[in-house]
């Protein structure tokens, strides 16, 4: 089927949606008034038939509204004016022109993995807004150049005036059509609304997958096809890098009252150090369903379609997509300003590293010790925890500390308390005073002489009853004290 009749049946789809919508409406109403409703207990069924059809009346009158009348709030970022960013406005200006867009009217740095471009249209796009550049700062920080500009190329490509007025309302009417059939919350309703969205997303599928295929040409043809490609790889790492970031590192460092000073900065390293390893974790998940109402293609079916769009030669700029801000450095920080909104004390992550690093070294320790008091009823240190070693109470050890746990899960949670627990002690006995930040991997204690402190030796000797005596000496020299309260007392059965 040709695309002019796809769009022409989409709009009538669009319109039959909310005359059906209307017309159950009129239906629920009709029979909650009906003498249907005139027997025991009738009353309660009246109120829901009532009720059901008030609500999906509402829910069609406020989707509709929010499509067609409401303007998107202005988002949260840094507002990058032709002073702070002159050659990236002369890029985004030529590919505007390129792709027969109109020019944005707003750039704006912002954070997250995304790079959009939004329109505050109304009227399914027929009455235009204020046009607005989306750049988030940790794409900017992966992407090259040539990259940013073939997907600012594709981004804009959507808003060219190629496009027919029929194909843009169809592709618009439907995102109106699947928010009005998710935001539904009776359940009978919504399963005949979402089957009816599902057969409109069905007709109009070609149409949204063509325009999406259509800007990745704009794309080739602004900047090449391997800065497609490349662009298009990168975006599920670095979003995926992101949410990891924050969720290991920034996540934590708030809730123990603290704000890095060095957020994106942070986050190149942290991207640096994790980029094959995200790349190789997103690949294998890449193969999961996508959600029924998602008008973009598999990230692997566009790559492999571009293979076939022809290649065009182009100057290639591969600095990094960053020197296009004229004071990076100022615009992180502002951006970081807004981001970080939450109460704490600004700290870079060489001081916030350690303090967390202990925390959680304490944290693993304080379990441990628990285990041993249940076990044995004495309070529990480093100390008790070596007289169950030398005893051979591993395994109850492991139990007592992850209850339900096969063996094997038990014992890792063991060794990884264990060192925690020498961590916790190291420290508070001054032996070790530094931890050695790394984003390629956990902290390092270092001892007073600056060496890695040997948890593998100390495990592997504490793993074994009869070298325990070993360890406890190996500790010793190590200037790390294991005495406690229960020094005396009668060792574990």
């Amino acid at each position: 089927m040709k695309t002019s009749l796809r769009a022409a049946l989409s709009i009538v789809l669009l319109i039959g949606f909310y005359v059906l919508g209307l017309g159950l409406v009129v239906a629920l109403g009709r029979l909650g008034l009906s003498d249907a409703t005139d027997f025991d207990g009738g009353v309660v069924v009246r109120v829901f038939l009532l009720g059901a059809a008030f609500t999906l009346f509402l829910t069609l009158v406020f989707a509709l509204g929010s499509v067609l009348l409401a303007r998107p709030s202005t988002p949260v970022g840094v507002r990058l004016t032709p002073e702070l960013a002159p050659e990236l406005w002369r890029i985004v200006r030529d590919l505007a022109a390129r792709v027969a867009a109109r020019e944005p009217d707003e750039i704006r740095l912002v954070v997250g993995a995304n790079i959009s471009v939004t329109d505050d249209a109304r009227l399914l796009g027929l009455l235009p807004g204020q046009r607005r550049v989306i750049l988030g700062l940790p794409l900017l920080q992966a992407y090259t150049v040539d990259q940013l500009r073939a997907v600012l190329a594709h981004e804009l490509g959507h808003y060219s005036r190629w496009h027919t007025t029929t194909v843009l309302l169809a592709h618009r009417g439907r995102k109106l059509v699947v928010a009005t059939a998710r935001s539904t919350t009776v359940p009978v309703l919504r399963a005949v609304l979402t089957g009816y969205a599902r057969l409109h997303v069905a007709a109009e599928q070609a149409i949204s997958q063509q325009i999406e295929y259509k800007a990745d040409q704009y794309a080739v043809g602004a900047a090449g096809r391997d800065a497609m490609v490349g662009a298009l790889r990168e975006i599920r790492v670095v979003a995926a890098a992101w949410d990891e970031y924050l969720e290991r590192h920034v996540t934590p460092a708030q809730e123990a009252g603290y704000l890095p000073a060095d957020l994106f900065d942070g986050f190149a390293a942290y991207l640096a150090a994790h980029r094959e390893e995200v790349r190789s974790s997103t690949g294998e998940v890449a193969s999961i369903g996508r959600a029924w109402w998602d008008t973009h293609p598999p990230i692997g079916e566009r790559i492999a379609a571009l293979r076939f769009v022809p290649d065009v030669t182009v100057a290639v700029d591969g600095r990094p997509a960053t020197d296009l801000l004229v004071d990076l450095d100022e615009s992180s920080r502002q951006l970081q300003t807004s981001f970080l909104d939450h109460a704490g004390e600004l700290l870079p992550w060489a001081q916030i590293v350690p303090i967390l690093a202990y925390r959680s070294a304490r944290d693993l320790a304080h379990p441990l010790y628990q285990a041993a008091t249940k076990l044995t009823g004495r309070d529990a240190g480093l100390d008790l925890v070596l007289d169950l070693f030398a005893a051979d109470r591993y395994a109850d050890l492991a139990r007592e500390l992850t209850p339900g746990a096969n063996d094997e899960d038990g014992l890792h949670a063991l060794v990884a308390a264990f060192e925690g627990a020498v961590e916790t002690a190291a420290v508070d006995s001054a032996a070790a005073t530094e931890w050695r930040h790394s984003w390629s991997g956990p902290p390092e204690l270092l001892t007073t002489s600056g060496t890695p402190l040997p948890l593998g030796e100390l495990v592997e000797l504490a793993g074994d009853p009869d070298t325990v005596p070993t360890a406890r000496e190996r500790l010793s020299a190590l200037g790390i004290r294991v005495a406690s309260t229960t020094r005396g007392a009668p060792a574990p059965a």
